[in-house]
């Protein structure tokens, strides 16, 4: 649906272009998990330089699923104990590992809302994405 030159559109001097923004959700579900599992401010600094794609589709589609993929597999081989464990962020956050999931959820669900009404409303398309289901 979004053309490469879609992705340099920035709606607001000083803020994401749609291509920066869709670079950054497709680290989310790594970066988040790092989080929760305890990593610390460098290492996350060193995960977003080295992880966050170019912008353009491809890269950007291809870390999606990278990062999807890691979550997927990490949550599978964390037992119930496990994910009941509170881990504190380097940021100072206080959470089980149940409620980064969750963190995870609404971080992406936030930033599809950022991303759906800029193209809504910017774009002036329709994407046709339920975005409740």
């Amino acid at each position: 649906m979004l053309s490469e030159e879609d992705l340099n559109f920035r709606p607001t001097e000083g803020k994401w272009s749609m291509g920066e923004l869709l670079s950054h959700m497709s680290v989310i579900c790594k970066a988040d998990f790092l989080i929760g599992a305890g990593a610390s401010e460098e290492e996350m600094d060193q995960f977003y330089e080295e992880a966050e794609p170019e912008v353009n589709r491809k890269a950007i589609t291809e870390a999606l699923l990278h990062n999807y993929a890691y979550l997927k597999e990490g949550i599978a081989k964390l037992s119930e104990e496990e994910l009941l464990q509170e881990r504190t962020s380097y940021f100072g956050v206080v959470h089980s590992r149940y409620e980064w999931l969750l963190d995870t959820q609404a971080h992406l669900f936030h930033h599809r809302g950022q991303l759906h009404s800029m193209i809504v409303h910017n774009l002036k398309l329709e994407p046709n994405v339920p975005l409740f289901e």
